[in-house]
């Protein structure tokens, strides 16, 4: 019997992303080098990208996240970040593939089996900085306030990264969490990618069976003035299209989409082009 492949849980999203990761890292014009993707991924992280419909589109979109991200990164910590926390960090690996301050403090939050699957997985592995993880379901507001307030009083200026979470969460349960990091005074910095007009993005239904056990669920149709309504200010925003054409990496072309789009109207493809990105919030 063949084995499922379908994203049972948001944990299964961490081994289909590093997929991606490693397809990118092995392109002759990488965006960025991950040579621990693959290994992280393993056959069921491939088998579930396998599985997805319009992989070219797949590959494009988290490759322009991962290198966006990167730089909104760099930015926050030549602000003078002293401390990186990374929820619902999943299989990401900056922290051995950036070049970052030895000193910086970078902990990862995520899943008690994600965390243990990384350990095991990079134990013989030396990263850049000075990396924790910490075992924890964000779910548990109590246990998340306590953790916060932790982190918070060993940090003159931290940098929250939520990349691929909030559209899983509700949105009270995202507005919750904005509160939550916005309560502890050293966490300045919050970068998210985003999507804008949520509910009229829909996904292909090839996807949503998927998807099925673990759906996007945040539906702000204004991504950006829902978070900035809790008291962020916007410091950096950089769209998917403009960070595409920056790194020459175009979208590419897909039946119908991007043909409809080339006889759309004007207004209608600068909606589209403003639909996705990633933002590095401030308070």
């Amino acid at each position: 019997m063949a084995e499922d492949s379908s994203i049972k849980n948001v944990a299964d999203t961490a081994l289909w992303v590093a997929t991606y990761r490693a397809d990118e890292s092995e392109r002759p014009d990488a965006l960025f080098h991950d040579r621990l993707a693959g290994m992280l991924a393993g056959d069921r992280g491939r088998r579930i990208a396998a599985s997805m419909p319009y992989p070219a589109m797949m590959t494009w979109l988290l490759a322009i996240r991962t290198v966006a991200i990167d730089r909104l990164v760099l930015q926050a910590i030549s602000l003078g970040v002293d401390t990186v926390v990374n929820l619902g960090a999943g299989l990401d690996t900056r922290p051995y593939r950036m070049e970052l301050p030895s000193m910086l403090r970078w902990i990862e939050v995520d899943f008690p089996n994600i965390v243990t699957y990384k350990n095991e997985k990079l134990a013989a592995e030396q990263p850049a900085c000075r990396l924790e993880r910490i075992a924890a379901d964000l779910s548990d507001i109590p246990l998340r306030r306590r953790l916060f307030q932790q982190i918070g009083s060993e940090s003159h200026s931290a940098l929250i990264i939520t990349e691929g979470v909030i559209m899983y969460l509700s949105s009270d349960d995202a507005a919750e969490l904005s509160r939550d990091l916005f309560a502890v005074p050293s966490f300045h910095f919050w970068i998210q990618d985003y999507r804008q007009y949520a509910r009229k993005q829909r996904m292909p239904s090839s996807m949503k069976r998927l998807f099925k056990d673990s759906p996007f669920r945040f539906d702000k149709d204004d991504w950006l003035s829902f978070f900035v309504g809790h008291g962020w200010k916007i410091g950096e925003k950089i769209l998917a299209y403009h960070e595409s054409i920056r790194v020459k990496r175009p979208f590419p072309r897909i039946f119908p989409w991007s043909y409809l789009m080339l006889i759309a109207p004007k207004k209608v493809q600068e909606k589209w082009r403003e639909a996705s990105g990633y933002v590095l919030y401030r308070k």
